[in-house]
């Protein structure tokens, strides 16, 4: 079925899809950047299909001065380079048996646009376009776009059984796009999710990542949640885990799910507020009058999350940052400067930052009563730490007027000594008994260094 619908296509695109038609083949804009178009968003990609087999496109782009790269031609697919940006153009095909829960055993091209959308995930990737044509839309995907439904293309069972990894990716979608999923396509990926085990940890982090990031994520994680549970079984227990205090107005799973929507979008925070709390059904007690505490949770789920970050295959930085952030997660911040310099010192201002912005997104998913006087106490204290950044105040001991060789030059020998008398100065000047000032610092350096006869220290007198 096609619509008079006018999508705006920058010249690049229209560069690539004017050369094959004026080849004589059929060419479209397809799947997400149509989707995005038709919703009002600038696509991040755009991709095409086209009725032209992969070697008449090399010589078509290649006819043009286009270079050329193999993307994947003997599943159709190649790319075209124009101002430097490279376009991927798919060749209309069919897919065969999926024997690996994820890649086609083989493709088979075809002369049909519609046979070749067919093939597709979601009906709002089943769309494609062309300013001669209109919109191609054989499935109802407009439909689902406006009423805000992922429905899979075709039979959700045989969807999700051809590639399992669209299990994650309806989450995915789900959380991007603020969509609910349709009754049949939800039954279909909980009821498949096993299948997950066949897919690669590190194509289920991508997604799962995505979804984290996504404007509607707590939606999507709660309504997708046996499925977070089938690559991440440390979840489950958050499951309606009552927490049996005043300060929670949520159980464990929901309190995360809030807290992943009030972190801030960044990559790092998203992750931790999800984990943040996986360590307090293991660490739950329950008092004679019926008051839940969780005490040690944090460092328990610094190490639960170790364990899945790993398997997820997390890069070293991303995971230690965050078993850091959840690890100390329970800090109690004081609005003072003194307390500003000895977290900046302990942290960094980097991760001093992410670790408030994780405080922040957990407090703001606690119980209305106690939430805004512990935001506003946050937010004291990033304002006390930014202006001790400011003013380039001594948080770190390399901040320091005075150095190890400083130390050196008044005859301490070197070795551990020096050390110990630049933390002691350091501990001083955070805690603003002294001044970060160079004359000062030697003259308390010289008295704490004493008198050194041999590279022997004389008792100070």
């Amino acid at each position: 079925m096609s619509y008079e619908i006018r999508i705006d296509i920058p010249s690049e695109v229209k560069e690539i899809l004017w050369l094959l038609r004026a080849a004589g083949h059929e060419a479209y804009i397809v799947g997400g950047c149509v989707r995005d178009s038709l919703m009002g968003t600038e696509p991040g990609d755009w991709d095409f299909c086209t009725d032209a087999l992969p070697d008449d496109m090399i010589g078509i782009f290649g006819s043009s001065g286009l270079c050329t790269l193999d993307y994947g031609a003997k599943h159709g697919t190649v790319a075209a380079v124009l101002h430097g940006k490279a376009y991927e153009v798919t060749t209309y095909r069919i897919d065969g048996g999926y024997s690996d829960s994820r890649h086609p055993d083989a493709v088979t091209f075809t002369r049909s646009l519609e046979e070749d959308l067919a093939r597709r995930d979601f009906t709002v990737n089943a769309m494609a376009y062309s300013e001669e044509r209109g919109l191609v839309d054989p499935f109802g995907g407009r439909e689902d776009l406006e009423r805000g439904v992922l429905r899979c293309v075709g039979d959700p069972e045989k969807r999700f059984r051809e590639d399992a990894l669209r299990i994650v990716r309806a989450m995915r979608f789900c959380s991007k796009l603020g969509f609910a999923a349709d009754r049949e396509t939800k039954d279909a990926a909980i009821g498949n999710r096993a299948l997950l085990h066949d897919i690669s940890a590190e194509r289920i982090r991508v997604e799962f990542v995505k979804t984290l990031r996504g404007s509607a994520a707590r939606q999507a994680l709660d309504e997708f949640r046996d499925v977070v549970a089938e690559f991440i079984p440390e979840a489950a227990p958050m499951f309606d885990l009552d927490q049996q205090n005043d300060y929670h107005c949520y159980d464990v799973w929901q309190h995360t799910l809030h807290a992943v929507e009030n972190a801030e979008d960044n990559e790092v925070v998203k992750i931790a507020a999800f984990f943040h709390d996986i360590g307090k059904p293991g660490c739950k007690t329950v008092t004679d009058d019926g008051w839940g505490h969780f005490y040690g949770h944090e460092h328990a789920g610094a190490e639960i999350t170790d364990r899945v970050m790993r398997r997820l295959r997390f890069d070293n930085r991303t995971r230690e940052t965050v078993t850091e952030l959840i690890y100390y997660h329970g800090i109690v911040f004081q609005q003072t400067e003194k307390h500003a310099r000895r977290m900046l010192n302990k942290f960094g201002p980097e991760k001093l930052e992410l670790l408030t912005q994780l405080e922040l997104a957990d407090v703001k998913s606690q119980a209305p009563f106690c939430r805004d006087e512990r935001v506003r106490g946050i937010e004291a204290f990033r304002a006390i730490a930014a202006d001790v950044i400011r003013q380039q105040q001594c948080f770190k001991i390399a901040d320091m007027a005075v150095g190890g060789n400083d130390i050196l030059r008044m005859g301490v020998p070197q070795g551990p000594e020096v050390g110990r008398i630049l933390k002691e100065l350091f501990e001083l000047v955070a805690d603003g008994e002294i001044p970060n000032d160079r004359d000062t610092l030697l003259r308390k350096a010289r008295s704490l260094a004493g008198a050194w006869t041999g590279g022997a220290r004389k008792p100070e007198q």
